[in-house]
């Protein structure tokens, strides 16, 4: 490595790290994923050419997994048998809507090939990139689409908790949890050794099987049964969740390329278009969550269906008054649902388009 490389890395941790602290000052929700991804985005629009490798994300998302594990418990279970139908057709119905807008795009030629398809995606990012360039689209127009749609849906969940905070919320909900998902006291031996069996079954099982999203799901099955099971405690250290949620941010953020950016220029328009639309699709989803779970508010609502993953729905409600349960028990099944049927559904709308 370089000096000049180790100074811009160097840099850049330091820039995340003040970006975490400014935001947080001004009470910014999901401050410790949003700042270092806006800072990494700056750097790879001035230049500067830094790259994570994909396997660096692996223990990232080793440690998401727990994240969602550390909240699963037979309350959980019961809330999503309880509210399966709703849970099920509110995801559904956001695929469709995906599905709808991006079928539009490419039938009015807004964007070339079959992009809009896979671009538009909600979640499975990486798959969609694969399977989209094997369909014939444009893989960097795709990837593009996908780390903007990232991005705005990120922007937007924290500008909901914003205004959501600011307007004043009701003393609690009947499914309200703990303000934070991570551990802030005293860490235990127990703690840390099953933390760390975790994540690294979880990055083992993705290098193994070459399938990356095994480090997430790994510790997602195998924490939730030993929680659940009360075999053990999966509970995130907040140094720990803070510094993978950092991670993160700066992997999406340098994901951007600055000449794919330029060479589509004249696509933002409708890139942004058609995210924004995929958006409002999912407020409008917002009123079937309110009313089938008892006091679940705007914010918990949106970050539930937010078409960005579950990394980022739950870095945002770290902090604030969310009901991590609900979100968890409607984005887990937004990854199944998307898993099983985005691609499937994708393949076919592109033969027709």
């Amino acid at each position: 490595m370089t000096y000049k490389r180790l100074l811009q890395w160097t840099l850049l941790v330091a820039g995340a790290a003040a970006s975490i602290a400014l935001l947080r000052s001004f009470h910014v929700p999901g401050a410790v994923m949003l700042g270092p991804m806006l800072v990494a985005i700056a750097f790879v629009l001035s230049g500067a050419g830094l790259k994570l490798k994909p396997s660096i994300f692996l223990p990232v998302q080793a440690v998401l997994g727990c994240m969602v594990a550390s909240v699963i418990s037979w309350d959980l279970l019961r809330l999503i048998a309880d509210h399966w139908m709703v849970v099920l057709a509110v995801n559904i119905l956001s695929i469709v809507a995906a599905t709808a807008i991006s079928v539009v795009f490419t039938r009015r030629g807004w964007l070339p090939g079959q992009s809009a398809i896979w671009g538009l995606s909600p979640g499975a990012a990486s798959t969609m990139m694969m399977l989209g360039e094997q369909r014939g689209g444009d893989p960097q127009i795709i990837a593009l689409m996908q780390h903007l749609r990232i991005v705005l849906v990120t922007l937007t969940a924290v500008a909901v908790a914003g205004f959501v905070s600011a307007g004043g919320r009701s003393a609690g909900s009947a499914h309200s949890p703990a303000a934070t998902v991570f551990l802030s006291g005293p860490v235990s031996l127990n703690v840390i050794a099953t933390l760390a069996g975790l994540v690294a079954a979880g990055v083992a099982a993705a290098m193994a099987t070459k399938w990356g999203q095994a480090a997430f799901w790994v510790p997602v099955i195998v924490g939730s049964g030993l929680h659940v099971a009360d075999l053990s405690t999966v509970e995130i250290p907040f140094v720990v969740g803070a510094m993978a949620l950092g991670c993160g941010g700066c992997y999406a953020g340098l994901r951007f390329n600055k000449q794919v950016l330029l060479n589509c220029i004249h696509l933002l328009p409708a890139m942004f278009l058609g995210i924004v639309l995929l958006i409002s699709s999912c407020l409008a989803l917002m009123w079937p969550i309110q009313r089938s779970f008892a006091g679940a508010d705007a914010l918990t609502a949106f970050l539930a269906i937010m078409p960005g993953g579950i990394d980022a729905a739950v870095a945002v409600a770290h902090g604030m008054q969310a009901s991590v349960p609900v979100i968890v028990a409607v984005q887990v099944m937004r990854l199944l649902v998307v898993t099983i049927l985005a691609p499937q559904l994708a393949r076919v709308v592109s033969r027709y388009c």
